[in-house]
């Protein structure tokens, strides 16, 4: 009797998960976990790329910013450990998640990819396949929420120029895009040198600069 040959997977798919969670959040809605794991390993970059965008503007968000930096940190150091999918408390694995908050989140989630994909397409596969492309983008997104959590006396754009580093790696790993990489590499030198710069100026000339940068953003973006 021959044994019945093995059904072939459907390569995974961002977009068919996110449909498949947004459908679901009708009615009883579906466990934070079923989410996560029906993701699987793209559920790391899922939440980076969320959390990441909520920082692409020049000013602090307070305790978001550190709570925000070490889920980054976590997701990162997670996806260096190969894990499947973000291990959480139990409190967490049990939130159902339903409703017109999820549907949202989920749907400015779908219109940031469509967004990325004007300019992203799959190129350099090598640095984003397998396992190591899986743990350097973690490797980048630790990196980059370690630099977000850096204090810089609130100074404009500290938290801006890392949530890039960790916003690039995940759609780098999202969109198979190598080139990407490269971009949240320079993003994460950026970061280091502009930290660099401000730490020599106020070495150098102390609280006079941090008030000088806090009115020029101020006025910039007014």
């Amino acid at each position: 009797m021959m044994s019945a040959e093995p059904v072939p997977q459907e390569p995974f798919s961002i977009d068919a998960a996110l449909e498949d969670c947004l459908a679901q959040a009708d009615g009883e809605g579906v466990l934070l976990q079923t989410a996560l794991e029906r993701l699987g390993p793209a559920s790391f970059c899922f939440v980076s790329l969320l959390l990441s965008v909520l920082f692409i503007q020049p000013f602090s968000l307070g305790p978001l910013t550190m709570a925000s930096a070490l889920t980054f940190m976590a997701a990162g150091w997670q996806m260096v450990r190969r894990a499947q999918y973000p291990k959480l408390p139990k409190r967490m694995r049990d939130a159902r998640l339903h409703g017109k908050g999820w549907k949202m989140v989920i749907a400015f989630c779908q219109k940031t990819l469509r967004f990325c994909r004007k300019f992203t397409r799959p190129r350099l596969q090598h640095w984003v396949s397998g396992d190591r492309g899986e743990q350097f983008i973690g490797w980048l997104i630790l990196i980059g929420g370690f630099l977000v959590a850096i204090p810089a006396a609130n100074l404009p754009l500290n938290n801006t120029l890392p949530a890039l580093m960790v916003l690039f790696a995940a759609i780098a790993w999202l969109e198979k895009d190598g080139l990407m990489i490269f971009i949240s590499l320079a993003w994460g030198v950026l970061t280091l040198l502009y930290f660099l710069i401000v730490g020599l100026a106020l070495w150098f000339f102390g609280e006079q600069v941090a008030t000088w940068m806090h009115s020029f953003w101020g006025h910039f973006w007014k």
